[in-house]
């Protein structure tokens, strides 16, 4: 019987490659890693919002919304278990904001211990504040600061090691998911939860949300209150009052307490003004009694007013009251009118100003507006204009914003876009226009000076100090949003000439696309990217106009893929975009090739890489186990993997990034062996080890039915093209097929006598086919459940199957190394596909630095032309992996170690085995030559060096005292001295003749090595992976740093040493600096070090090289 293949298997394996990576653990207190979470999540803080709400609103009065508290639909809400939603309706500016923020504040100082308030407050004109994912954020935010229990649904979905959500935190819908699981975390007996201004909410899916906030108030109407306010809305209508658990208030049907609170505010604003024009009670009543015969019960016409008394004469303010329109929309008129009549440039700038506060898509920084208007980049002189058009914009802290959502909508539409001849389309376009020219002239590399090639997004964020920021807060728009007004404006003249070739557009990317790059991931932007991208690429594929596009379509192609394949690297290591994005670009990536200029300095030959962009988009990386599965959805829009994490992720086609983690399979040896989407994309059926198959809803990432009935593991599943059936294959050597509606077993297929690895069925849905550990391929029938043939030609396991679209064909893939192709009416092979590798785990450079030589899992070594890259010799010989390889200090001889647990030593030129050394009991994973080449000394699994005589082959001595798997060596320049570098964390540095001399049990204690002066050791903080001493044989150059050695110990050195260059973690490091990082799809299995040249051979098996001026670097970096 073949060796069962899985978590056994896995650790076997990562027993041998663990030497080639430093796993560090570090450990988190739960406050660190909630900090982590909300900085990740970017919540809006309401509570921030509510108390800025406060000020430009004036002072809260009590009774402009106390009315409410006796309200009866109020109390049924506030008190009765069975009512769980309140909505409170009204025009615009009468009151509901106040109110909100009065109903808070009184429910906040009523709450008991058992009871929680959470709020959030949108805001049209604010892009972080008015869509469905913001006011979940807020949501959560609030309920994060109140309860300790509710934070562990934030922890369990952070990874701490990549220091990022392993799930979908950016669709609201994922977001959703979350606020419910701590709705129910929440030790309280009653949470209220309130929403103000619903209708200020943009964006797809508010029916969806209304009805699951409908649904938790059903579900749970005593322990979940929602309070929701807006504008009448006849979608919220059919939403909102469709249950009997639901009340309402409208303000408009509530005139008599509306009115009487607006006198209450008419009073309170008379009086303010009172303080300051001395008024008398005479004119003050009159003043009074004009504005409330004019106010129509609207709190906001009443402030606006107020607001204009400020700069009246008395004498006059009862003439400007009278003058002025009752009407919210007349009185906008009227101001905009006077707005327009004065000097011609002062005029010019207010309605640019005014302009650009319409159509953009959040208030503006004061810093920002000249990157958006194209006015002068004087901040003084936009403040007076803002003060200037003081009736419809104002100043809040440095920003500039709507003094309300009426005011913004009088001037997108009716009188007031006629009055500013205001046409969406052709300012939009300007606007964009306007942008990309301020990113041209302001953009830079390394933006804000980080001091380190590994700077950060997060780091960066600590070391700026307040004011430092201001270039990059001019930018933030303008990078943000440059290509949502193209989008509108696509059809404009203005964005017609901006798209042309050599346009605006054209130079931008082609000059400044990296610089936007790294300004975006400072901004934590950076997925804004892909839909600048995607939106770019949407214009120029719909219009085929041959007068324009020429250059761009390539250009915004080849910079999406550039983005796919080092979002990862970008988005965490905004300096890199400099480094390791351009160089492991293709050669022919026209990024790569506009910005090779800007690699830095000390980079003086860089890997070869492919000449064009491969068929591989990007890498996802986020599990935390082998993955063993993996599927798109339907609409190409998704990609489900399982792993032997025990999860089953679902990401972004498009990004990359990790929309959900469904848990499910959560026993830590029940790995996902097999994922598949159902015909419509809304479900995703799992098999695992725990013998169970799991059917997920992938909208609520809840497990909605777990199918039990195979003896063993589940190796494939497969949805009918119905999606009515799913068909599994199992260790126990069935095939079962099942009806998705009820969870039951339809039939069981029998036939096989080994596993069953693989299934799928046919395009009409009457055949299944199925692939097994038995080497044959079975297609049955599946209305009787016969086998109708066997396909037998494959020598191993088969591990795959596929029909082809016309169920004519059937292709296999098999352990055998090939790929069958099969007609599936004669059962005969129509051709065999042959010619895979496998990964490469050692690689040197031989002494002269003129050839590399690697080893690799196909039991073979290869040694290469480092200047041609071509392969001289295939050295053949090994029965298991070559884990590692050596050269001769001539040159002439190349040892090698292997999982066959024997060293070779080989002729270089003849390419002959010259002998073989047996003797060790495990892998051998480390080996090196003494510098006179009569000696060897090699490292293994079995925690031992060995010490062989080359002319002989003999064994001369055995050194034991590891702990764990010796995973380096090296001879001292002298050859009199032997270093080795174990995952025990400890190097052992032995006098070798000494060792020689001494009994061949040879003394197993440290004090005894010590005290006979035959060995020192070093205890490190981790793995010792790779070690060689200097040139003069004072330090030691290890994965952890330089360590000086002594007659009696060693210290840890900072200085700098020959060969400090090394591999870390997916770094290229210099002592303990990193400076170049290896992008995903590069995973390093071994590499060697010769001065400044650095040899790297990949898992994929493909070996690069590269040269980095350690003197430059040190000067450059300052180190």
């Amino acid at each position: 019987m073949a060796p069962r293949v899985g978590i056994d298997h896995n650790i076997a394996e990562a027993g041998a490659t663990q030497i080639n990576n430093v796993n560090v653990s570090t450990s988190y207190s739960n406050d660190e890693i909630d900090r982590c979470c909300l900085r990740a999540l970017r919540c809006p803080d309401s509570l921030v919002v509510k108390n800025r709400l406060r000020e430009n609103k004036d002072k809260l009065l009590h009774q402009s919304f106390d009315w409410i508290l006796r309200d009866p639909q109020y109390l049924r809400w506030q008190d009765d278990d069975d009512i769980g939603l309140l909505w409170i309706k009204g025009g615009a500016g009468k009151g509901k904001t106040m109110m909100s923020i009065g109903l808070i504040e009184e429910l906040s100082r009523r709450s008991r211990a058992t009871t929680a308030v959470t709020y959030f407050f949108c805001q049209n004109a604010d892009y972080e504040l008015n869509t469905l994912e913001a006011i979940i954020k807020g949501l959560i935010l609030q309920l994060v600061r109140q309860y300790e229990s509710v934070r562990s649904s934030l922890r369990d979905r952070w990874d701490t090691i990549r220091e990022r959500f392993h799930e979908d935190v950016s669709s609201w819908r994922g977001l959703w998911n979350i606020l419910m699981e701590m709705l129910e975390r929440c030790l309280c007996e009653r949470v209220y939860v309130v929403v103000d201004a619903l209708d200020e909410c943009r964006g797809e899916g508010m029916a969806d949300l209304l009805k699951g906030i409908v649904r938790t108030g059903l579900r749970r109407p005593s322990q979940v209150k929602w309070l929701l306010t807006s504008r009448p809305l006849d979608s919220a209508e059919r939403e909102l009052l469709a249950g009997s658990d639901q009340v309402r208030v409208s303000l408009e049907l509530n005139a008599q307490h509306i009115s009487r609170a607006v006198r209450t505010y008419i009073s309170y604003k008379v009086a303010e003004l009172d303080r300051r024009q001395r008024y008398g009670s005479v004119r003050r009543q009159e003043i009074e009694e004009e504005l409330d015969r004019k106010a129509e019960d609207t709190f906001l016409w009443v402030s606006l007013v107020c607001k204009r008394l400020e700069s009246v004469q008395r004498n006059e303010a009862l003439t400007t009251i009278q003058e002025l329109p009752p009407r919210l929309q007349d009185f906008y008129h009227r101001m905009l009118i006077q707005l327009c009549n004065g000097e011609s440039s002062v005029v010019k700038g207010c309605v640019r100003l005014l302009k650009v506060m319409m159509l953009a898509y959040r208030p503006l920084h004061i810093c920002e507006v000249s990157s958006v208007t194209d006015l002068l980049d004087d901040q003084h002189a936009i403040e007076r204009l803002v003060d200037r058009s003081a009736s419809f914009v104002k100043m809040r802290g440095r920003y500039v914003e709507f003094i309300h959502q009426s005011t913004r909508d009088y001037l997108a539409e009716g009188p007031g876009r006629s009055q500013l001849d205001s046409q969406d389309q052709s300012y939009h376009g300007e606007m964009a226009v306007s942008c990309l020219a301020y990113l041209s002239r302001r953009l830079k590399a390394n933006l804000v000076e980080l001091p380190r090639p590994d700077a950060t997004r997060e780091m960066a964020k600590k070391t700026m100090k307040e004011g430092e920021n201001g270039l990059l807060a001019s930018l933030d728009y303008a990078a943000s949003f440059w290509f949502e007004h193209i989008n509108v404006a696509k059809d404009n003249l203005v964005v017609q000439d901006a798209l042309a070739e050599d346009g605006i557009l054209e130079a931008f990317l082609r000059t400044r696309f990296l610089e936007w790059l790294e300004c975006l991931s400072l901004l934590d932007q950076l997925p804004r990217a892909f839909e600048a991208l995607r939106i770019m690429s949407t214009i120029l594929i719909v219009d085929v106009s041959p007068r324009r596009y020429k250059f761009l379509p390539v250009l915004v192609q080849d910079a999406t893929r550039f983005l796919l394949r080092h979002y990862h690297t970008l988005s965490t290591w905004p300096l890199q975009t400099y480094s390791s994005a351009i160089i492991f670009s293709p050669e022919r990536s026209i990024v790569r090739e506009k910005n090779l200029y800007q690699i830095p300095c000390w980079l003086t030959k860089i890997p070869r890489v492919e000449e064009n962009w491969t068929s591989l988009l990007q890498t996802l990386v986020g599990h935390l186990g082998t993955v063993t599965a993996v599927a798109f959805s339907p609409d190409g829009r998704r990609i489900a993997s399982g792993s032997w994490d025990t999860t089953i992720k679902v990401w972004d086609a498009t990004t990359g990034q990790i929309e959900k983690t469904l848990a499910g399979h959560n026993d830590h040896s029940h790995s996902v062996n097999a994922v598949a989407f159902s015909p419509d994309g809304r479900r995703i059926t799992s098999g695992s080890n725990d013998k169970t198959i799991k059917v997920w809803d992938i909208t609520t990432g809840q497990v909605k039915k777990t199918l039990v009935g195979h003896s063993d593991w589940v190796r494939a599943v497969a949805f009918s093209p119905d999606g009515r059936r799913i068909a599994s294959g199992s260790d126990d050597e069935t095939i079962k097929v099942w009806n998705d509606a009820t969870g039951q077993v339809e039939k069981t297929l029998i036939g096989h006598s080994h596993w069953v690895n693989a299934i799928a069925f046919s395009p009409d849905g009457r055949r299944i086919t199925s692939g097994s550990h038995d080497k044959t391929i079975m297609v049955w029938d599946d209305t009787t459940g016969h086998i109708e043939k066997t396909l037998i030609g494959h020598s191993s396991w088969v591990n795959a199957v596929a029909f082809s679209p016309d169920g004519q064909r059937i292709a296999s893939g098999s352990h055998d190394k090939t790929i069958k192709v099969w007609d599936d009416t004669t059962g005969q092979v129509e051709k065999t596909l042959i010619g895979h590798s496998s990964w490469v785990k050692a690689i040197v450079f031989s002494p002269d630095g003129q050839r590399i030589a690697s080893g690799s899992n196909d039991e073979t070594i290869k040694v290469w032309d480092d200047a041609t890259g071509q392969v001289e010799k295939t050295l053949i010989g090994h029965s298991s992996w070559v884990i590692t390889i050596a050269f001769s200090p001539d040159g002439q001889r190349i040892t090698s170690g292997s999982g066959d647990k024997t060293v070779k030593i080989w002729d270089y030129t003849t390419g002959q085995v010259e002998k073989t050394l047996v003797g060790h009991s495990h892998w051998v994973i480390a080996i090196a030559f003494s510098p006179d080449g009569r000696r060897i000394a090699s490292g293994s699994l079995d925690k031992t060096i060995k010490i062989w005589d080359t002319t002989t082959g003999q064994i001369e001595k055995t050194l034991v005292g590891h702990s764990a798997v010796v995973c380096t060596v090296a001879f001292s320049p002298d050859g009199r001295r032997i270093a080795s570098g174990s995952d025990d964390g400890i190097i052992k540095v032995q006098d070798i003749k000494r060792s020689l001399n001494s009994s061949n049990r040879f003394r197993s204690t440290l004090s005894r090595h010590l005290k006979y002066g035959i060995c020192q050791e070093i205890q490190t903080s981790g793995p010792v992976l790779k070690l060689c001493f200097s040139t003069n044989g004072i330090y030691l150059v290890t994965n952890l740093g330089s360590f000086k050695l002594g007659e009696t110990g060693a210290e840890r050195q900072s200085q700098d040493v020959e060969s400090s260059l090394y591999i870390n973690d997916q770094w290229v490091q210099y002592g303990s600096t990193p400076v170049l990082r290896l992008p995903a799809g590069f995973e390093v299995l071994a590499y060697d070090v010769k001065g400044d040249q650095l040899a790297v051979g990949l898992r994929d098996g493909r070996v690069f090289t590269l040269s980095i001026d350690c003197k430059k670097l040190v000067s450059t970096l300052n180190l």
